[in-house]
Parts: structure tokens; C-alpha cells; sequence
């Protein structure tokens, strides 16, 4: 496809989202969640074992709700540890078509799974990445430099923008913008949130003028909070209550699933905005959840690619995210797959009827949407939330600044310990930098429940430095 057909065909399918109603994506989702699934019983032996062992008949599925009702859900250990990948691969799969394969970071329980693409798959990614990257940042109408810092291997395709693949190397990143910076309209850094914290750091370090670019910002691998994006707003020189300025947005994504499954988008980001210092609007639009609990992240996701559902709800609705891949090209077809996550759907109506009562002028998102409440091991005792100490490690800047943004949450017999990781030559006294962190958990309304300390970079016990290659662990077991 040349790149002047890829620009129109981007064009409409985006003029088509942007027409369609959340219910009727979901609508048109459910029908190719059907042939997915049938395609899936019919030439994946492990699958046809999973069904078995449910007494599944295929032929029994004829609904979204039959779907739901009798499919067993899977995860790593009933799938990618106990099959091996021949089985889990469907059977008119030719081996000589596939073209890449995506490890899982392992973070998990499980360990590794696997996302694997045939070659016409990976000839089509760089649409399917085009077409997003325009979805948010305009890209075939701005001349774009997006400078790509996620670990593990991970990279971009692209035939609408300029691309560097750099991984976790921030001098190479700031010397890019330095040098090439100007000849875009736009420069977009992606990354996961420590790397991120380590770039601008760096930068700062550097003297690097961000004001010059007009940058965004996608990050990937792990939540974060309004105080994160704050913080990298001013360190990027990015305006948050100005349309016209840069985006720092989340995406979400599965390695056996897919890479940017879920994403934030402006009318997303305004409204988690909007329930930190609306209340009201927050218990609106989640039901009855804890004052403890942390911000949920809304994100949006594309219901023509995936089928989601949230099972086990409690009374709120919350429960654990479940994904089934609607591409019916998947060599290994995932049905009602856990991520490990905890979320709510929320409803389309609902969400319209809250935005309208609000009357905060808030708008709702073209796509269907969830909060993402986390994932389920980062909830702690006491109601803590490892997203808690995220908030309070960058309400104050000042002291956000001389840490690295790596800690360690320990439950030990006196209580939680806070483990804080200073930045590298931090000059500050670390007592200080404990007692400014601790007055902030006491606003949080967490008094006495967790000590703090704060260790210099060589000190801290959990990797005396950071290589950001791997996901890092913030609670113990």
C-alpha cells in the first residue's frame, strides 16, 4: 500500500470512529467475536482440550452471552504453560508465514507468553500503529519525530512519521531532540514511567530546553497518577489545560495480546482530571468505591479488535479484566484471556447522563471505555495501593526530584515499610526527604500506617542501579 492510499484509507476508518456510537462498535465487535471464537474451536487443539474439559460444544455458542456463560477463561498457566506453542498455534498455520514474536516481561505469575504475528500481520502493523499515533497526535498532518524508549525489544513501525528506536538510553534520546528536534512539528517520547523520570533528569542535567518542541508523551508498561503527569508536564514544558498543547497519555498493552490495546485519550484524561478534585463526579461515575481506593485509569479501547469483559464484579462492578483478540488471522487465537488486571466497563449511557449532570463541560470519548483499577497484586493491606505512594512520591516536585522513582513496599511486623530510592548524587538529607514524604501519607489520611525511608541510589537493597530493562518490582511478595 503506498503512502498516499495508507493517508485516505487512515482518513476514513478514523472519520468512521469518530461517527459511530460506542454501542454500535460494541455491536459490530460481537459479531466478529463469533467468528473469532468458532475459528479458534475449530483449529486450535489446545483450545479444543479447554473446551472439552468444560464440556463445550461449539456448536452451543451462538451468542456474545452463550460465549460468556460456558467458555472457560484462560491464563498464562492453562495455556502457555501447559501447552507447547505447536498446540497453541491453530493448525492451518503455515510456520513458514510466521514473521515475529513478542515475549510477556515475565512480571507475572505464569512467566513468559508469547505474541506472535504472521508476516501479513507485520506487514499491516505499521497501518494499524499510523493509524492510532494519528487517532491521537494528528500525525499525517504533522510532521512527527517519536523517539521510542520502551525496553525488551520493543519497537515501532511507522510510515507516517520519523522513528528512533532507542531503548533505554536517555543520552541518546536527548541528543536526538537536540539535534533533529527542530527540523518537526511535533516530537512524541515513549517510555515507561521510570525511564521517563530518568529522561528528564537527565535532560535537566543537560540544560535541554523542552519549550522549543511541542512534545507528547505515551507511556507504557505500569499505571501512574496525576501527580506523575504533572510532574512530567512541567519538566516537558507541556501545558495540560491547553487543547492545543502536547499530550502525555497511557497505553496499554499484552504481549500475547497485542501492544496498545487500551489507550487514554484527551477526553479521557480530562475527565480522571476532573475526579480528583470532584468527588462527587468520581463516585458518579464508579458507583460506590472505597474513599481509599486509588484513581482509576480510563482508558478506551477499539471493540472491532477486542471483545472485553470484566468477571467476578463485585457490587460496584469492579472485577478482573478478560480479553479475547478478534483478529481471526491470530496464529495463536486467545478467547476470554485474564491480563491480571482489575476494571470496570463503563457504560456508554451512563457515562453521558454523569458527564451531563456534572455540567463541568466535560465530553465523553468516541470509543467504549474502562477504568483500570490496577493490577490485582498491587493491592495491599490496610486498603493501600502500591498507585498511593506513586501519588505522594510526586505531589511535591521538590522532593519528586531528588528521588530515582523507584521504591519497595515491604509488610513487616511493626507495618508497611516504605523503601525510597534518591536519585544518583542526590544532595539532599534523606531524613528530611522521609519526614516530607511521610506528612504527605498523612494528608493521604494513611497516618502511622507505613514508616518511610529514604537511601541513597548506591544504598537501596532492590538492584543498586537501575538497568530499566525489566519491570520493576515495587512490593515484595
Amino acid at each position: 500500500m503506498n503512502a498516499i492510499l495508507a493517508k485516505l484509507l487512515r482518513r476514513l476508518i478514523r472519520s468512521q470512529l469518530q461517527r459511530s456510537s460506542p454501542q454500535k462498535l460494541l455491536k459490530l465487535g460481537e459479531k466478529k467475536l463469533l467468528r473469532s471464537f468458532h475459528r479458534a474451536a475449530q483449529f486450535s487443539p489446545a483450545y479444543q482440550t479447554l473446551l472439552a474439559e468444560s464440556s463445550v460444544q461449539a456448536s452451543q455458542v451462538r451468542t456474545p452471552a452463550d460465549f460468556a456463560q460456558l467458555c472457560p477463561l484462560l491464563e498464562k498457566t492453562n495455556t502457555f504453560r501447559r501447552f507447547p506453542i505447536e498446540q497453541l498455534i491453530v493448525a492451518n498455520t503455515k510456520l513458514a508465514d510466521l514473521a515475529s514474536i513478542l515475549t510477556s516481561s515475565g512480571h507475572g505469575q505464569g512467566g513468559y507468553a508469547l505474541g506472535i504475528s504472521t508476516r501479513n500481520q507485520y506487514n499491516s502493523t505499521p497501518f494499524l500503529i499510523d493509524l492510532g499515533l494519528d487517532l491521537a497526535f494528528n500525525v499525517d498532518s504533522r510532521r512527527t519525530l517519536l523517539i521510542n524508549c520502551l525496553p525488551m525489544g520493543v519497537t515501532f513501525q511507522s510510515k507516517a512519521l520519523c522513528v528512533a528506536n532507542v531503548s533505554v538510553r536517555e543520552d541518546m534520546a536527548c541528543a536526538i531532540v537536540k539535534q533533529t528536534g527542530h527540523l518537526f512539528e511535533q516530537i512524541i517520547l515513549c517510555g515507561d514511567p521510570l525511564f521517563l523520570k530518568r529522561l528528564c533528569d537527565y535532560s535537566e542535567e543537560l540544560r535541554l530546553d523542552w519549550a522549543r518542541y511541542k512534545m507528547n508523551v505515551i507511556i507504557g508498561e505500569e499505571t501512574f497518577t496525576e501527580s506523575f503527569r504533572d510532574y512530567l508536564a512541567a519538566s516537558l514544558a507541556i501545558n495540560l489545560s491547553d487543547a492545543n498543547s502536547g499530550l502525555i497519555g497511557s497505553s496499554m498493552g499484552v504481549g500475547e495480546l497485542g501492544l496498545n490495546l487500551f489507550n487514554e485519550t484527551r477526553e479521557s484524561i480530562a475527565i480522571r482530571r476532573a475526579c480528583v478534585k470532584n468527588k462527587t463526579l468520581l463516585q458518579d461515575l464508579m458507583g460506590d468505591i472505597s474513599s481509599q481506593a486509588p484513581l482509576p485509569t480510563l482508558l478506551c479501547f477499539n471493540p472491532l479488535r477486542t471483545y472485553v469483559e470484566v468477571v467476578n464484579r463485585d457490587a460496584s462492578g469492579n472485577g478482573d479484566l478478560v480479553v479475547s483478540v478478534l483478529d481471526t488471522a491470530a496464529p495463536v487465537p486467545l478467547m476470554r484471556y485474564k491480563t491480571g488486571d482489575r476494571a470496570k466497563l463503563i457504560d456508554a449511557d451512563h457515562l453521558a447522563q454523569v458527564l451531563q449532570k456534572s455540567i463541568l463541560g466535560l465530553t465523553a470519548p468516541a470509543l467504549p471505555l474502562i477504568a483500570l483499577l490496577g493490577r490485582s497484586k498491587d493491592m495491599l493491606p490496610g486498603n493501600w495501593h502500591v498507585d498511593h505512594f506513586k501519588q505522594v512520591l510526586y505531589n511535591n516536585p521538590n522532593v519528586a526530584r531528588e528521588c530515582s522513582g523507584a521504591f519497595r513496599l515491604s509488610q513487616r511486623e511493626d507495618g508497611l515499610l516504605w523503601e525510597v530510592q534518591l536519585r544518583l548524587d542526590c544532595p539532599a538529607d534523606p531524613m528530611l526527604l522521609a519526614d516530607a514524604l511521610s506528612a504527605d501519607l498523612v494528608l493521604l489520611g494513611k497516618e502511622g500506617a507505613a514508616k518511610v525511608h529514604c537511601l541513597s541510589y548506591e544504598k537501596f537493597p532492590y538492584g543498586k542501579t537501575l538497568d530499566y530493562e525489566r519491570k520493576f518490582v515495587y512490593c515484595s511478595a
